[in-house]
């Protein structure tokens, strides 16, 4: 799988972009449509009160008059060329831009100003209209007195010029204040992204051996797990390195005694004067051989599960099944050694394991049991429950091991005084090895008749199945 770079500083900064253009954009496109009801509002209400001032001013004297041409209200002509928004001496060059009319129900013009068209700003209808007369668009507002209609109009521009003019002066402080808010950001995240870069620089820096604790002088809050959980992984790998060193160092010193027993009957077998002398040599070089053979073998299994190079893949096991395949793979060695074996299982127990490793748990411990046990002793074995702990244990005849010497059978190479040849100090430290990998508990102790020993692994149950009486074999 191809791991995705990216700049997380980048990132964050285009998406607080976006969220600023998408929360202030939309903040001034609704300001801008409530600039325009609102100016709407403002406008027609003052139409309405232009044509009603025009209605009680002039509207009942020009029913009256007699004229022949319309009444015009002229502008400064100052104001038809002025361009400044400014207010003058002359006036506003908005009112170029708002008209009135003053019709007679018959359909004659009397009064109009000079911005307004000669022809109807709308149709002689009371209320607000919108029409398009020539180019322009008109809001008018129409008020009939008697005979008379008074309409008042505004182009639709002016309108639009007002919200969009509200709208920007709106709009235009938060874009502003966003792009600003966003350089303010992109510093704060450029500072704040210090910690990550001296990290990445400390950790470019190391030499492959290198497996000191990472230290920042300041450390953020959200990069703290990340370094705690580095140092985790370096203490891990110095433990393992240091583990493997000395498992290399002990295999080292406890492998070259049995290859030099090898060579030295091997020699003895060479110079040997007699044929006699030289078998037995060679039986005794062969003996030597074999115990070289299972040091080696000891020691690859005991690399392989503290390394779980092997293929580890946990599932729910049977203790009763365990107990029936290494005791019938025992079994004939055990005859030929002159001891029994039996199992006694108050009921099934499930637990949850690697079936290779649990049946080397138990095969170890009953190998131990018979090479430190009587001669012609018994080997019991029993499976229980405990509440929610799974507990099998194995127990031999003969003589017991003093109490100081317990704990100290599970270091690997150890081998307590006076104890049988043969051994290699190896198969209780694979027990413990295994029993931790699985959340187990081993503990040893005398029998209750103070004789022989029991091993005892203590192990979670993952469930239980039926129940079944005491099994000997």
């Amino acid at each position: 799988m191809r791991t995705r770079i990216y700049s997380g500083r980048r990132r964050l900064v285009v998406a607080t972009l976006v969220c600023i253009v998408l929360v202030f954009g939309g903040i001034g496109v609704a300001a801008q449509l409530v600039a325009r009801h609102e100016s709407e509002e403002l406008f027609s209400a003052r139409l309405a009160t232009s044509a009603r001032v025009l209605e009680a001013l002039v509207a009942q004297q020009l029913s009256t008059a007699t004229l022949s041409q319309p009444l015009v209200i002229a502008l400064p002509p100052e104001l038809e060329t002025s361009t400044s928004d400014a207010p003058g001496a002359a006036g506003h060059r908005y009112e170029t831009k708002i008209a009135f009319q003053v019709w007679r129900a018959d359909g004659v013009l009397l009064a109009k100003s000079a911005s307004a068209p000669n022809e109807a700003l709308a149709p002689l209808a009371a209320g607000f209209s919108v029409h398009q007369v020539g180019d322009t668009l008109w809001e008018v507002f129409a008020l009939r007195s008697g005979d008379i209609w008074v309409m008042t109009a505004e182009k639709e521009e002016v309108r639009g010029e007002l919200a969009e003019y509200i709208g920007m002066s709106i709009t235009a402080p938060l874009i502003g204040g966003g792009l600003l808010l966003l350089v303010a950001v992109n510093l704060v995240l450029v500072r704040s992204m210090r910690p990550l870069k001296e990290l990445a620089a400390r950790i470019a820096a190391r030499t492959p051996d290198s497996l000191d604790p990472v230290r920042l002088a300041e450390t953020p809050t959200e990069l703290a797990p990340i370094i705690e959980e580095l140092n985790s992984l370096l203490d891990r790998i110095k433990a393992a390195f240091e583990r493997e060193q000395r498992f290399i160092d002990a295999a080292a010193h406890e492998i070259r005694t049995p290859i030099a027993a090898v060579q030295l009957h091997l020699e003895n077998a060479v110079r040997a004067p007699a044929d006699a002398e030289r078998a037995e040599a060679l039986d005794q070089a062969l003996v030597a051989a074999r115990r070289t053979s299972k040091l080696a073998e000891q020691l690859l299994t005991l690399s392989r599960i503290s390394a779980r190079s092997d293929d580890y893949a946990p599932q729910q096991v049977s203790l009763l099944e365990v107990c029936h395949d290494v005791i019938g793979t025992l079994d004939p060695l055990l005859e030929r050694r002159g001891q029994g074996i039996s199992l006694d299982a108050e009921q099934d127990v499930h637990v949850w394991g690697e079936p290779s490793q649990l049946r080397r748990l138990l095969q170890n411990l009953i190998d131990n049991a018979s090479v430190h046990g009587a001669p012609d002793g018994e080997i019991e074995v029993r499976l229980a429950r405990r509440a929610d702990r799974a507990l099998v244990s194995v127990a031999n005849d003969g003589r017991p091991i003093p109490a100081g010497e317990m704990n100290k059978l599970f270091t690997p190479y150890y081998r307590s005084p006076g104890a049988a040849p043969g051994g290699h100090g190896l198969g209780l430290a694979i027990v413990k090895e295994i029993a931790g990998q699985h959340g187990a508990s081993i503990s040893l102790h005398r029998k209750p008749d103070g004789q022989g020993t029991v091993a005892e692994v203590s192990l979670p149950v993952a469930g239980s199945c039926r129940t079944s009486g005491a099994v000997y074999l």
